[in-house]
Formats: structure tokens, C-alpha cells, sequence
């Protein structure tokens, strides 16, 4: 689909969750989206084909500052509703325990660690979700995960369908309506986590 890229350090703003203004008011969608619109074949339509959005590209990162800044700067720059983020990081907590030496982390400090899965839990829920929510600039509903668990890997899939705390007649304006796709997941092997972050135009 979308190509990967790193995005360097140097490209970003410093992120400062406290100073971070929430997005009071949608707009219209940019006109350099349009670059993005392509034809498909569909029986469905009478020309035989119809008009789709290619995925947006995904972006990496492997620091949470970085990831952070992503979202903050896809909101600034007005495409909050079409961006595709993955996070491949050792967790603050993790760094805390290893006073920042990755030499030191504990090969036990993974998903089959009742200790780490805990950590981690809270860690979503109290720090990274919060973050993400200062980040867009609007409302978070990423209530209930779905868990799925198997020997070698433990998944959170988040999902918000929500109006993001903007009004039905705001959103059919500028028809900006859009969906969120969070999953975390981390294996029984490390104590890496990795975070796939989209945000999906509907």
C-alpha cells in the first residue's frame, strides 16, 4: 500500500503537551488531497469505475516523542482525519526499570510477565491514549479494547467511531467524518511494543 518513511528528528517542532490548543473548529479538506483520489474498477458504478482514496502513507518511528509530534503535526496540518502512524519503542516504563540502558532490560520483561502487562495497561490507558488525544486536538473514545492473545503475542485493538466531540452538521459541512484505528500489540519475546495508529476518512 502506502510507502514507509522515517521521519527524522529535525522535521518536528519539540512536543509540549501542555501548550498543545485543541482543534475547535473542522475546514475544509485539503486541496492537495485531491493528489491522493484515484480510479478503481467497480461494477457497481454505470462508468464501470469509481473514484477511492489511496491509503496514506504510513510513517515509522521508534521514539514516542517523535510518534507524538507525528499527530500533533498531521492535526496542524489539517489532515487529523488521513494519516497512518506505527511506533516500535520500548515503553517509559521499561526505560525507567532499565535506568535507560537497554543493556539491562530483563529477558523476562515481556507479554508473559503478569508485572509488564500491567505496566503496559496502565501505561495505554493513563499516558499513551491521553498524549494521543492533547496530540489530535479533539476527543478520544477508545473505551473497550478487543484482546487477542496468542502464544507469541498480546494485541489491544482500539477503535473510536465517534463524532471526535465536533457536531453532525459541523462534520457534514466540510463532510470531514472519520474513524480511528488504534492497536497495540508486544510479544513474549521483548519488551518492545509496537503501535499502529490510523486515522480512516468515511
Amino acid at each position: 500500500m502506502g510507502a514507509s518513511k522515517k521521519k527524522s528528528k529535525s522535521e518536528s517542532l519539540p512536543l509540549d503537551l501542555s501548550s498543545i490548543k485543541p482543534l475547535e473548529h473542522l475546514q475544509a479538506v485539503p486541496k492537495a488531497r485531491s493528489s491522493s483520489i484515484t480510479s478503481v474498477e467497480s461494477a457497481d458504478e454505470p462508468s464501470g469505475y469509481k473514484q477511492v482514496l489511496l491509503p496514506p502513507t504510513i510513517r515509522e518511528f521508534d521514539e514516542l516523542e517523535q510518534f507524538e509530534a507525528f499527530v500533533r503535526d498531521e492535526t496542524w496540518d489539517n489532515e487529523f482525519d488521513y494519516f497512518h502512524g506505527k511506533l516500535h519503542y520500548y515503553p517509559p516504563f521499561v526505560m525507567k526499570e532499565c535506568q535507560n540502558n537497554i543493556e539491562k532490560i530483563k529477558p523476562t520483561m515481556n507479554k508473559n510477565s503478569k508485572k509488564f502487562r500491567r505496566n503496559l495497561q496502565h501505561h495505554i490507558q493513563k499516558h499513551l491514549i491521553k498524549d494521543l488525544e492533547k496530540c489530535c486536538g479533539y476527543e478520544l473514545s477508545f473505551d473497550k479494547a478487543e484482546v487477542i492473545e496468542t502464544p507469541e503475542k498480546l494485541v489491544w485493538k482500539f477503535k473510536d467511531e465517534t463524532d471526535h466531540g465536533f457536531s453532525k452538521e459541523e462534520e457534514d459541512l466540510y463532510n470531514r467524518h472519520w474513524k480511528l484505528q488504534l492497536d497495540i500489540s508486544c510479544t513474549n519475546d521483548s519488551a518492545m511494543v509496537d503501535v499502529d495508529y490510523r486515522s480512516i476518512p468515511i
